[in-house]
């Protein structure tokens, strides 16, 4: 059996401590929390899991409800912490103190006034106000863990790393540092603000991370530092023993697509793949197509999804039993990454927080995206997923068509995928080194915490 990291902690310091003295008090400083929802925070709760709760603290502005099984101490981010200019809910008064002009005119003016100035974000600044900085005081934190995000958030880790002079580790999930601030009047004063402070930050951090291996590499040569990969994890022996012994398909065919759709990701291929169920229903192949995503990112889309009555659209599955449990039902789990090149510049180097779940459960994977990125090249290079980098309904109408009547791709995609996840995403493994990782570098053993404050949401 490997060791724990409070074991190979006490083995490296050569100090005798009890389980959880040997666990440092990390502080998360995240656009996004604890939950069950978003790819971040999901990533964070297998992660972290089994670290002791009153050692994980986090600040952070999510609009997504956190939950506490993992962590339960918060500091929500409010505009005190991140102030925006121009500050919004003021509008220009007319006679009387009433509003000027009616309020949707003055949104709509706002929104391409914005645009035009701002592009992807209004300027802010991120403020170590004094509530905050008594909080954190109080948790005395050993290391800062972030995985960076917009001006104001990063300017409070650069602060409060600077106040409390404790280490600084660093978490790569998206290139959305070669993304940001492309349009917009003020966007190059914009971009070299966020260049800066990364650089900055890169440069100060104890350890750098990256979703996957070839982000590692590309930042790298990017940032002049070396990078550890680690992404998402899934207990393998709990999970797969839900797959089904034999993935030969049902009647109709099952696809599912499960996790975020956004325009800037994966929306646009998730369409084509809607198109390509049209398709194949009136050619007269027996399908049905499911997609389990948080309403708050469906909700705008339900038009450009629902264009054939055998498509359904659901909230995302909190629950891991039913998660898991859905995934293995399925006959075909899509993995779809848009073509555009400013989606491929923001997700080319990622890893979706889905892939070791997709791969766990042993149903046969449709990989629809670009030749390059790195979850396609990932896909085709270890042999879990059937790739279709060719874009066109054309063209996913046939790879999804193949995968329901190939019954030998089936059997190979399903073997494969199965032996990778045990091999690359274990949490035995990957959890374990995780988070000896963070052990490395707060360095030092720790006294017990003090007792958990109230949260702030």
């Amino acid at each position: 059996m490997s060791p724990t990291p409070s074991e190979e902690f006490a083995d490296r310091t050569n100090t005798r401590v009890d389980a959880t003295a040997a666990f440092p008090r990390v502080l998360f400083i995240t656009p996004h929390a604890f939950n069950k929802t978003t790819g971040g925070g999901i990533t964070f709760t297998n992660l972290c899991r089994g670290w002791p709760a009153d050692r994980i603290a986090t600040v952070h502005d999510d609009p997504v409800p956190v939950t506490t099984d993992v962590c339960a101490r918060y500091f929500r981010l409010g505009p005190e912490e991140i102030r925006k200019w121009p500050r919004r809910g003021r509008p220009l008064a007319g006679a009387g103190g009433q509003p000027a002009v009616s309020p949707p005119a003055t949104a709509a003016w706002l929104v391409r006034i914005r645009a035009a100035l701002f592009g992807d974000g209004l300027p802010q600044s991120g403020i170590l106000t004094g509530e905050l900085e008594s909080w954190i005081e109080h948790y005395r934190p050993d290391v800062i863990y972030t995985i960076l995000g917009s001006i104001g958030i990063m300017e409070i880790i650069d602060k409060t790393q600077r106040r409390f002079a404790v280490p600084l580790v660093v978490h790569m999930m998206d290139d959305w540092p070669s993304a940001i601030y492309r349009s917009g009047l003020f966007a190059p004063w914009q971009r070299r603000r966020a260049q800066r402070l990364i650089a900055r930050l890169m440069e100060r951090a104890t350890l750098c991370m990256g979703i996957c291996d070839a982000m590692c590499a590309a930042y790298e040569k990017r940032y002049g530092r070396s990078f550890e990969a680690y992404q998402n994890t899934v207990d393998v022996a709990r999970w797969s023993a839900l797959a089904a012994s034999d993935p030969k398909p049902a009647s109709p065919a099952r696809i599912v697509y499960t996790g975020s759709v956004l325009s800037s990701a994966q929306l646009d291929s998730l369409c084509d793949c809607c198109h390509a169920i049209e398709r194949l229903r009136r050619a007269g192949t027996a399908v049905r197509l499911d997609i389990y995503s948080p309403q708050f990112q469906t909700e705008g889309v339900r038009e450009r999804l629902l264009v054939d009555e055998a498509i359904g659209l659901h909230d995302v599955i909190e629950d891991d039993e039913a998660f898991f449990t859905t995934l293995a039902a399925a006959d075909v789990l899509l993995l779809p990454v848009n073509f555009d090149p400013h989606s491929v510049t923001m997700i080319g180097l990622s890893m979706p927080t889905k892939v070791p779940a997709y791969l766990a459960s042993g149903t046969p994977v449709l990989v629809y995206g670009a030749a390059g990125v790195a979850q396609v090249e990932y896909a085709r290079s270890a042999g879990w997923g059937h790739v279709v980098d060719r874009r066109g309904v054309d063209a996913v109408t046939d790879g999804l068509k193949h995968m329901i009547t190939d019954l030998a791709l089936r059997r190979k995609l399903s073997a494969t995928a199965r032996r990778v996840a045990a091999q690359g995403h274990d949490s035995a493994t990957v959890r374990t080194a995780f988070q000896s990782a963070l052990m490395r570098a707060a360095g030092g053993t720790h006294p017990v915490a003090v007792s958990t404050d109230a949260c702030r949401y």
